[in-house]
């Protein structure tokens, strides 16, 4: 609805005859100013907190930022959304506008200014929904529920950081800290408020995979592939090999040139979605997906920016909010071409570089090993001089171009967000591969 202008009525002159004024606001406008969290490396409210220590570190080499992040602004009462205007595909906005401060006595924060919305006179309060959880069908946690002042124009900010530095973060700035989720008054400023977004509250913002997301997402499938020659190719009971006609199931000889496995993914995925619960430990684990031969190796501190911003965050929660389009792509594209380990350094993770982590559509990976061919690759150049430039020649840089080609030609994979230290290589993927798979 259009917005509706200002207004106001006079009313009866004083006894120095000079009018006064009733002002009715009848057009409230609320602008939202975001402050990603800035590196721990330097950061002088993290040291205070964990001196010298830096196994804590849960923002690196990449400080957060949400642009293209998702997100709608709703009538927290209704649930109806009140920006962007809705139309019948349930559209969203788009953070943008990112430009960069220092004033918070803790580093370099990016910062994403929203577009002022106006608020239709018959909406008491407002909240946000955002990353995953902003798509219509989603939109399970109102973030920064809040009752609108009447005034012509507030301004909320929203400092994101980690849960263990928000008291001292309230000290050096001199603000109280609010409680969880909500907004606060901005002492000594008329019309402004602020609120945390800290690593528990991106929990409850990102979306949790579940197993009904699972089958919809990755319904059952038959792989193929070519058969390596000579190689004798292994099954368990839940897969099976064609040859020369027939099915047959368990360890066998393959004389064909292919081979074939059908694939349930939520029976394949429930070890991985499966693996630490309860746990908030930073040490390597490993993953068997026994249909397909394939053991995912999570490095150390793998999920320490999803735990380290956090205070109960488990390595369970953080794996069940990646998408299973992301596991599903890198073990098909593993499987065909006869890689048996695959080694991950990030999958979830909210604040820490971009949104595709933040929602769960990126997966970073580190290493891969072929023990048949006996071709093991770490995924790493050799120096700024190789980004941009072909794959390694030899076996395993081979490997590693056809494992690109493979990612790139699965219709669940995002196109043209396949990056690497050579080809397709953008800041700052000199160390491993990132695979972003589509969203809703």
């Amino acid at each position: 609805m259009p917005a509706t202008p200002q207004t106001s009525s006079a009313t009866m002159a004083t006894a120095q005859d000079m009018p006064t004024y009733d002002v009715t606001v009848t057009d409230r406008v609320v602008s939202f100013i975001i402050y990603c969290a800035p590196l721990d490396a330097g950061n002088s409210m993290y040291q205070s907190v964990h001196p010298n220590d830096s196994s804590l570190y849960g923002v690196t080499d990449s400080a957060s930022f949400l642009t293209r992040m998702p997100y709608v602004v709703v009538d927290a009462d209704t649930k109806k959304v009140i920006f962007p205007r809705v139309n019948e595909n349930g559209e969203t906005a788009a953070i943008q506008s990112v430009s960069s401060t220092s004033v918070l006595h803790d580093g370099t924060r990016k910062v994403h200014a929203l577009p002022g919305i106006h608020i239709p006179h018959d909406v008491d309060r407002i909240a946000l929904h955002i990353g995953n959880d902003a798509f219509h069908y989603n939109r399970k946690f109102q973030l920064f529920a809040w009752t609108v002042p009447d005034v012509a124009h507030s301004k909320v900010h929203i400092y994101e950081m980690r849960s263990d530095l928000k008291v001292r973060f309230s000290s050096v700035n001199n603000i109280t800290s609010p409680a969880d989720n909500s907004l606060v008054q901005k002492p000594g400023v008329a019309d402004e408020y602020y609120g945390y977004l800290d690593g528990d509250l991106w929990l409850n913002i990102s979306h949790e995979f579940t197993d009904h997301d699972i089958t919809r997402l990755c319904p059952p499938e038959t792989l193929s592939r070519n058969v390596l020659a000579g190689a004798l190719q292994q099954t368990t009971s839940a897969g099976s090999i064609a040859s020369a006609g027939a099915t047959q199931t368990g360890t066998s000889i393959v004389a064909s040139s292919t081979e074939q496995v059908h694939i349930d993914w939520l029976v394949a995925l429930a070890p991985l979605y499966a693996s630490g619960n309860g746990s908030r430990s930073m040490a390597s684990f490993t993953v068997e997906i026994t249909v397909l031969n394939i053991t995912l190796i999570f490095s150390a501190r793998a999920l320490a920016n999803a735990i380290n911003t956090s205070a109960h965050t488990t390595v369970q929660e953080a794996l069940r909010r990646t998408s299973p389009r992301s596991f599903a792509a890198i073990l098909k594209a593993a499987w065909r071409l006869h890689i048996n380990t695959v080694s991950l350094s990030s999958s979830w993770r909210p604040m820490l570089g971009s949104r595709l982590h933040k929602m769960g559509l990126g997966l970073d990976v580190t290493r891969i090993e072929d023990s048949v061919e006996h071709v093991t690759f770490t995924i790493h150049n050799s120096a700024t001089t190789d980004r941009g430039q072909h794959f390694p020649t030899g076996a395993a840089g081979q490997k590693m171009a056809r494992l690109y080609q493979e990612l790139n030609g699965d219709h669940e994979v995002l196109g043209g967000a396949v990056y690497t230290p050579w080809v397709n290589w953008v800041e700052p993927h000199d160390t491993h591969m990132h695979i972003t798979v589509k969203d809703e």
